[in-house]
């Protein structure tokens, strides 16, 4: 059973209003400015090491009409650093175009070498490759100068090309993303050239930030973000929006990004057809766009499918017996191993890879690569499990974020790595935590307090949770659907993997991408006749659901809690 941890212990004044009392727990002693941040925070771009040298070589290639390629990256910050760099530069020269890999051949300007042509005058690179030396060295040797706008940390002296990544110099932030780096770039193009043209791409900058999980607790972070959200310009982005059915018009969430527009950008990257949310970005044609976003909305629901299929197949035969688990099945795509680790971590608690293994043949000199394994690494809770790895001295490498990140090591030290971490985890370092920032009583949350918190809640994201709460007092009840009769339980969703359970006082309890057994018990205990009532409380985030009832022929309002715990009470 999982521990129910408070977040900060710290005592609050009944009479504050629940934002403020949220604000105090979280240790944010400015309310406004944390939710509206000033440019005040936000650091020059000229700060950049080596920005102007590269802005120069762009606006020169700019000048003099030369054919100017940019190398996409294939994660949704690539996408969106791609569509800032392409969309700017094509309203100032017609020779600019941009050139991919796919996610199954990995990242990385070596990726895409054979596509670059010896009549190419400018490689601009976004969102990776500060450590692809031996492939800058191969544009080096044929006179194609390279522009690298990266945010990765560097492990390796790059002397041939000019990199403008926040990891070098002085420059305060270290957690930009790719776009937020070609975003700034972008800023010193425009002043450079005495335009004002970046600021139509603060909305893909925002989105880039969330999607790579850049800290949102940075103020800077917050501001890009915040002004990104609120500015919704791109015909691509727009239309996942209207075909996920959210508006735009006041701005959307970061919520609205993390569960709806990254997972549908990344579908194309995980199906290996990257190019359509490339397109999408850079398209201006309405109709081209509505196709496309139809496409990838179908595209997600496969993959969702898929990943479904993947994890109920495998399942059964995981081996739960170590303190890691480890699953290989060379059948996996690569672009589902990350889904499917972070479903095995949730369901076992416990850190997980996922791996393909990979076997060779001694070539014709007889010599024999190295077996091995290669595939996705998942964290639970506050395991740092990506410096274990890298402290274990087992890895051949462990790269990425601190909980999510891929891996590869030599095939004979599989067991050396189950020794270490049952070694180095304990029972109590598994054992399942949720936190929560605040109690309340059901009866206690109205419209009002809700619409605070979503408020709040706009931007949130790595380093800054959504606000959940201990919700008590909450009493199970039936309703009634055509469809379901009377009911307290409701399967939903595509995929059958939402779960809606009824309370009284307008409160429904939501189970997203779950198993459809989920709150069994809440309807068995229910359904028990020497039962008076079933109360429970529960762990979770406050959310209101305005729709039309056709039944009552009016708009209702449901107070909703998206729930990560709950248990039985009475």
């Amino acid at each position: 059973m999982a521990k129910w941890l408070i977040r900060n212990k710290v005592k609050v004044d009944d009479d504050l209003l629940l934002i403020e009392k949220l604000a105090k727990v979280r240790g944010i002693k400015n309310l406004d400015e944390w939710m509206n941040p000033p440019s005040s925070v936000v650091f020059t771009p000229y700060s950049l090491e080596y920005i102007d040298e590269a802005v120069t070589k762009i606006i020169a290639a700019i000048h003099k009409q030369m054919k100017i390629v940019i190398v996409a990256d294939i994660d949704t910050d690539g996408v969106c650093s791609t569509a800032i760099m392409y969309n700017y530069l094509r309203e100032l020269t017609p020779n600019v175009s941009y050139i991919h890999a796919q996610r199954s051949h990995g990242h990385g300007l070596e990726t895409v070498l054979d596509q670059i042509e010896d009549d190419v005058d400018l490689v601009i690179v976004v969102d990776s490759s500060s450590n692809s030396v031996e492939a800058c060295k191969q544009l080096y040797d044929k006179n194609i100068p390279i522009v690298i706008i990266d945010h990765h940390k560097i492990s390796k002296e790059n002397k041939y090309a000019c990199i403008v990544n926040c990891q070098m110099g002085d420059y305060p932030n270290k957690n930009l993303s790719g776009s937020a780096m070609c975003y700034k770039v972008c800023q010193v193009l425009d002043e450079y050239l005495d335009i004002e043209l970046a600021d139509e791409f603060r909305d893909l900058s925002a989105i880039g930030i969330v999607a790579d999980m850049m800290d949102i607790r940075n103020m800077e972070n917050r501001y890009l973000v915040y002004n990104g959200i609120n500015n919704i310009s791109n015909l691509g982005i727009r239309e996942i929006l209207k075909q996920s059915k959210i508006d735009y018009g006041d701005g959307i969430n970061t919520t609205n990004i993390s569960f709806k527009i990254a997972p549908i950008i990344g579908a194309c990257s995980r199906f290996d057809k990257i190019e359509l949310a490339l397109e999408l970005v850079t398209c201006d044609d309405e109709d081209r766009v509505k196709e496309l976003v139809k496409e990838m909305v179908e595209m997600n629901e496969l993959r969702k499918k898929n990943q479904k299929k993947y994890v109920e197949s495998a399942v059964d035969s995981i081996d739960t017996s170590n303190n890691i688990i480890i699953y290989v099945d060379n059948d996996i795509d690569s672009g589902f191993r990350g889904l499917i680790a972070t479903e095995f971590a949730e369901r076992f608690q416990k850190p997980v890879l996922v791996l393909s293994h990979f076997t060779y043949e001694p070539d014709k000199d007889g010599v024999k690569e190295e077996n091995k394994y290669m595939g996705s690494a998942r964290s639970i809770g506050v395991i740092p499990l990506q410096s274990l790895c890298i402290d274990s001295g087992l890895f051949h490498f462990a790269e990425g974020h601190e909980g999510a990140f891929g891996v590869s090591f030599a095939e004979e030290d599989l067991n050396k790595i189950i020794s270490y971490f049952n070694d180095t985890l304990d029972s109590t370092d598994l054992q399942k935590a949720i936190e929560y920032d605040l109690e309340l009583e059901a009866n206690d949350i109205d419209e009002l307090d809700i619409l605070q918190v979503e408020k709040f809640a706009k931007i949130v994201g790595q380093g800054f949770p959504e606000p959940k709460f201990l919700v008590k007092g909450l009493v199970i009840e039936e309703g009634y659907t055509k469809k379901l009769g009377n009911h307290v339980r409701a399967v939903m969703g595509a995929n059958n993997d939402t779960v809606k359970l009824i309370c009284e006082d307008s409160f429904a309890l939501m189970k997203f991408r779950t198993q459809s057994n989920y709150g069994e018990d809440v309807e068995s205990h229910f359904n028990d006749v020497d039962n008076f009532a079933t109360e429970i409380e529960a762990i979770g985030s406050l959310n209101l659901n305005n729709f039309y009832h056709g039944g009552l022929r009016r708009y209702v309002t449901t107070k909703q809690v998206f729930l990560e715990d709950y248990r039985i009470t009475d």
